[in-house]
């Protein structure tokens, strides 16, 4: 074998070390025990040599091993990227936070990790900007706006990284064609905004006697949106009676030409007329004339309204998440269309309905999807 030619050259050397004369200076008899003495102990080396060299060749292979399992194992499963995502809240509400475990969820169940960049808008302007700039200089992958202001702060000051939006109510715009919100490409989300058909199914569920409903609109920002009401109230036989109302201050005057001759009034999301004061004003004296109201959410029900359909913020959460994850999977924004509410609870006030002495259908009360004020 080539390891023995090598030993026994290394024995003889070995032996020419130790004994340099010219023969090896010792004797002839004596000589050949000594060259075997010195190859047996080199042989004694060698072997401790080899078991060496095979020890480090097992060591070496269990480390390729321990070193090479994650490798096929990422192959079935991928190691995944972990994105960068801001969280823009307007305000701090319990119903943002239902968002924001929905949407998280939604992510979960994609599979995608994602480090969040949580951010609070404050009431002054200049820190408002001042937001704006550490969100752009953060550099994230994706914005979550959750809330009105922080959906319209952020599609103002961020033109190229995708904003996806939840808990916002999107008012049309002056056509009243489109949500604000929607000529951005960069921009998507998920809207407050009850499909306008489940919002009549509800209304003649709960006033089964309901003959004529009311709007109060801006005819320059809702008059697109009132018009395609009144056409699906009426393709159910319900005529509605409109009051145009340019500014706050025409509300009082547009409701009391309403008042006589309208059995309910439906809110429709206006923000001429909707504002906090105004939206008091309508409920507290269509609850002196007897006159029910149909507010945007449960808020407006608190305050006295008759009726409203609220939405479930989790799944407002979810929508948005779904939203996100297509977006981060490769899709551009401009092509992931927002959505509506998929599924919502209906909030009744029946203090204000005992009040009123407002017929309702009982069935209404029984629904397993009610919460009652």
């Amino acid at each position: 074998m080539q390891q023995g030619c090598g030993l026994k050259g290394e024995a003889d050397s070995s032996v020419q070390r130790r004994w340099p004369a010219a023969g090896f200076g010792i004797p002839d008899g004596k000589r050949q025990t000594v060259i075997a003495q010195e190859r047996t102990q080199a042989e004694r080396h060698g072997d401790r040599w080899y078991h060496r060299r095979r020890a480090a060749f097992r060591l070496a292979m269990l480390l390729s091993l321990l070193v090479l399992s994650p490798c096929s194992e990422s192959k079935a499963q991928p190691n995944k990227k972990s994105f960068r995502v801001a969280v823009v809240r307007s305000l701090d509400l319990p119903e943002y936070n239902q968002a924001y475990d929905g949407f998280m969820a939604a992510l979960k169940k994609q599979n995608l990790r994602v480090e969040t960049l949580p951010f609070m808008f404050s009431r002054q302007d200049d820190e408002t900007h001042a937001t704006c700039h550490t969100i752009r200089e953060a550099h994230p992958d994706l914005i979550l706006a959750l809330g009105t202001r922080a959906a319209r702060e952020m599609s103002e000051h961020e033109k190229n990284t995708p904003i996806v939006y939840a808990m916002v109510l999107a008012m049309p715009d002056d056509s009243g064609e489109q949500p604000q919100l929607q000529d951005q490409p960069n921009v998507t989300g998920a809207t407050l905004n009850i499909p306008m058909e489940a919002q009549l199914n509800e209304i003649r569920h709960v006033f089964p006697s309901v003959r004529t409903i009311g709007i109060i609109s801006d005819p320059s920002r809702t008059k697109s949106m009132v018009e395609s009401a009144r056409a699906l109230a009426e393709s159910h036989g319900l005529p509605v009676r409109v009051a145009w109302a340019k500014t706050e201050a025409e509300i009082p005057d547009a409701l009391r030409r309403l008042r006589d001759s309208i059995d309910v009034l439906w809110m429709l999301p206006d923000e001429t007329v909707l504002t906090p004061r105004s939206s008091r004003f309508i409920i507290f004296e269509l609850i002196k004339s007897g006159i029910p109201v149909v507010g945007l959410s449960a808020a407006y029900v608190k305050a006295g309204a008759l009726m409203a359909l609220d939405c479930d913020y989790g799944d407002i959460g979810r929508q948005s998440g779904e939203l996100a994850a297509r977006i981060l999977s490769g899709q551009s924004p401009a092509n992931v269309p927002q959505t509506a509410p998929r599924s919502f609870t209906r909030a009744l006030n029946l203090k204000i309905r005992e009040h009123m002495k407002i017929a309702i259908n009982q069935d209404a009360i029984k629904d397993s999807n009610v919460v009652v004020f």
